[in-house]
């Protein structure tokens, strides 16, 4: 009788932890702040980019303005919490 309590008592038990979740196993979130940050760069960049001559060389900026961003955001998500990187207003990561 003993044995089948401990079975299930540990069963209760197994399922609980697996619902529980792990804040290991959490995905990490970019803080609210770089976000905007990544945001303000972008657009900043891209009000540089109207400055610039030529057809070709605008799409370029305009390309590299989009690059950054996206590299910004994939860096600051795959960042392991809490060790995010550091968010600056030149939007360079301080590694």
């Amino acid at each position: 009788m003993k044995g089948i309590v401990a079975i299930i008592g540990g069963t209760v038990l197994a399922v609980g932890v697996a619902l529980s979740g792990s804040t290991v196993l959490a995905k990490a979130k970019c803080p609210k702040e770089c976000k905007q940050q990544f945001v303000k760069n972008d657009k900043s960049c891209k009000a540089d980019c109207k400055t610039v001559t030529g057809k070709s060389e605008k799409k370029a900026c305009r390309k590299a303005c989009a690059t950054t961003f996206k590299d910004e955001k994939t860096k600051c998500k795959t960042a392991t919490d809490p060790v995010f990187p550091t968010c600056s207003p030149s939007s360079a990561f301080l590694d």
